[in-house]
Formats: C-alpha cells, structure tokens, sequence
C-alpha cells in the first residue's frame, strides 16, 4: 500500500464522478472522519502529546468506531456482495478488502500497547503506519467495493448494511455520540445529505444538544 495524498477536496471530486443511484454520502463522511482522527493523533503524536486527556479520548472513539465499522462490514456487507457476485475480479476485490482489513487491524493493538507502555516513538511509527496503509484501503475500497455494490446490491442491499452498522453502532441512542463524531469538519453538502434522513426531531437534537455536547467534549482539534 502507500501513502494517498488526496485532500478532501480532490477525495470529493473523485467521488462525484463516480456517483451513481447508491447514495454513499454515510462511507464516505466515515471514511473522511477515519482520516482526520489519524490525523489529529500524528500531530500531537509527533509534538509529544500523545498521552494527554485529549489524544486517548480520541484514540479511543476512532479505534472504537474503526473496529465496528471493518467487522461489520467483515460481517454484512462483504457477504452480501459474496452472495451475488460471480466474476473473477469480484472475488477478488472482495478477497483483498478483507485481507486489507486482517493486515490493518492488528495494528490497533499494538497503538494501544504502545500508548499503555508509553512507547511514544513507537506510536508515532505505528500511526504513521495505520494512516498510510487505511488511506489506500479506503480509496481501493471506494473505487472497486463500492461499484460493486452499486452493481450488484443496489439501493435495496445498500439500505441493509446501512440496518445493520447502525444496529452495531448502537441503534439511534448512539446517533447522539456517532453523527456529531462523523460529521465533525465534513463539507457542507456532505453534511446536509446525512441529516436530511434523520426525522425532522432528530436534526432538532443534533443541533441543539448533540453537536453542542460533542463540540465540548474531550477530544483532539
């Protein structure tokens, strides 16, 4: 794998051209989200910050989100596509996103390790390492999972993954951590697609209560 030096910006446009009748407004926010945590770690990784209040409760909201969202897709999405695809190059794009997934998240442990035994060079390297290699695991997903879901799932098989991941992220009482979190520095139009799903209530709360509380929080900036 190596390093994807896209910007958001060029990260948008790209996914503009590929738009199609599947809305993936949700993996895209996330995947941008991944990124920019990652990102907010390296620096004070590398200012030597890596143990403030700040830095592990960051940590531990990506590592937590990272983990749900890979075994969910290991468990819903990846066989939902297994189920109907037949070609060659299918499989094998779904071979290698989950062998993309085995060799990403056995890193997440040694961060911890690291961060537990304060190993700060050692963080810096790894999380050096994790940003490089789910950088171009996210673009390869984006570019050859996705159309694949386009293709052979639609909007039908799309809307049950989308069931499930929040099943698995805690149902609508997590949305109070989870969309705040997600949507934290997405662009605007990005932002308003995500929020128009939710019930007119609910983009009520996230105003007023959800992004306020989640602004306050403890967390890297």
């Amino acid at each position: 794998m190596t390093a994807d030096t896209e910007s958001i910006a060029e990260a948008w446009r790209r996914r503009t051209l590929q738009r199609g009748s599947v809305d993936f407004t949700m993996m895209y926010v996330a995947h941008d989200a991944f990124s920019r945590d990652l990102a907010r770690l390296l620096r004070a990784a590398s200012e030597g910050h890596a143990h403030t209040p700040e830095a592990r409760a960051t940590w531990a909201t990506f590592s937590r989100q990272l983990h749900t969202h890979h075994v969910t897709e290991d468990t819903s999405l990846w066989p939902r596509l297994r189920s109907v695809v037949t070609a060659g190059d299918e499989m094998a794009a779904l071979d290698a996103m989950e062998a993309e997934h085995e060799s990403l998240d056995p890193l997440i442990e040694q961060i911890d390790e690291s961060l537990h035994f304060g190993h700060h060079v050692a963080v810096v390297s790894e999380l050096t390492q994790l940003a490089v290699g789910l950088a171009a695991h996210m673009r390869h997903e984006e570019d050859a999972a996705l159309p694949l879901v386009e293709r052979r799932l639609g909007r039908a098989g799309w809307a049950g993954f989308g069931k499930d991941i929040r099943r698995a992220n805690g149902g609508i009482r997590a949305g109070a951590q989870y969309l705040p979190w997600v949507l934290d520095g997405a662009p605007e139009p990005a932002r308003r697609s995500a929020l128009s799903v939710l019930p007119q209530p609910a983009r009520v709360l996230y105003r007023r209560m959800w992004e306020p509380k989640y602004r306050a929080s403890t967390h890297l900036i």
